[in-house]
Parts: C-alpha cells; structure tokens; sequence
C-alpha cells in the first residue's frame, strides 16, 4: 500500500510540473502586432532624410521616441525632436498612429493625416527605415511643392 501511495504522489507531482511549465507566464503568446511594438518602442536617431535629395541636415539632431501600452488595434504615439526644423516638412514633429492591419509587420499609418508610411526593421532590429509618399500641404506652413514625393527617414537605436 506504501508503494501505491508513493507512485500516486510522483504521479501527481509530475503532473503537477508539467502542467506548471506549460503555461506561460503573460498569460499566453504575444501577438504580431505586440511583438512589432516591441521592437518600435525605442529613442531613435535620425541617420538619414531623402526625397530624391538628401535632406538630412534639414533635420540636425532629430530624435524620434516611439512609445504607447499595447492594445490590439490600438493607437500609439511618437514624438521628435531636432535643434531645428526645416520650413517645411513632410514629418509632423508629434502624432498618433497605428499598424496597418493589413501589413502590421510593414506598415502603419500617421492619424492626424492617414499618411501610410512602410518600414522596414534590419541590422537586429536597431535600423528603422521609414519611406513613403507625400502629397499633402506639409507641416510648417510651407509650400507644398518642395516636400511632396517619395521619402525615407532611417533611423537607429543602440
């Protein structure tokens, strides 16, 4: 009977472990979109700014902080900063967005604007590269003329 009563208790304190090491700790797997925010919410540096000519100086010192509490579907924010800002420009300084739900580990889209910007993360995930197409009047109150057409901001992060 000792016997019985030992191989019941290994028994259950085996399934006990296993069933204990199975679950996950978050309460189960990240989502795409989740796992995507995670590489985006960082201070990045602006390394380059082009739109067929490189603007990158127009931007000196520009830093972009991502940021936001993961929701499916949800709106999230980023903010700049540079010692100065161009005229015109076809990046809004501070704005919400989100994924683009049919493209969420390629794309996403400003809200003030509905701008839909594609990127692209390499170099593990510390270079973010940012292009799209601009047509509308710009931020800064410039001419429209001078920012419209095809971007690219690449950013890095340590």
């Amino acid at each position: 009977m000792k016997h019985v009563a030992r191989l019941f208790s290994l028994i259950l304190l085996v399934s006990a472990t296993l069933s204990y090491t199975g679950c996950s700790s978050s309460g189960g797997d990240k989502s795409t979109e989740e796992l995507q925010l995670d590489k985006l919410k960082f201070t990045w540096t602006l390394q380059s700014a082009n739109d067929g000519t490189d603007r990158t100086d127009e931007y000196p010192g520009m830093t972009v902080i991502i940021s936001g509490t993961f929701s499916e579907g949800g709106t999230y924010n980023y903010t700049s900063t540079a010692d100065s800002w161009p005229s015109i420009s076809p990046w809004k300084a501070n704005d919400t967005w989100k994924f683009n739900a049919g493209s969420v580990t390629s794309g996403i889209i400003r809200q003030s604007d509905l701008q839909e910007m594609n990127y692209a993360l390499t170099n593990s995930d510390k270079t973010l590269t940012l292009d799209f197409v601009y047509s509308g009047p710009g931020f800064n109150n410039g001419r429209t003329s001078s920012v419209e057409g095809n971007w690219e901001f690449v950013f890095t992060r340590p």
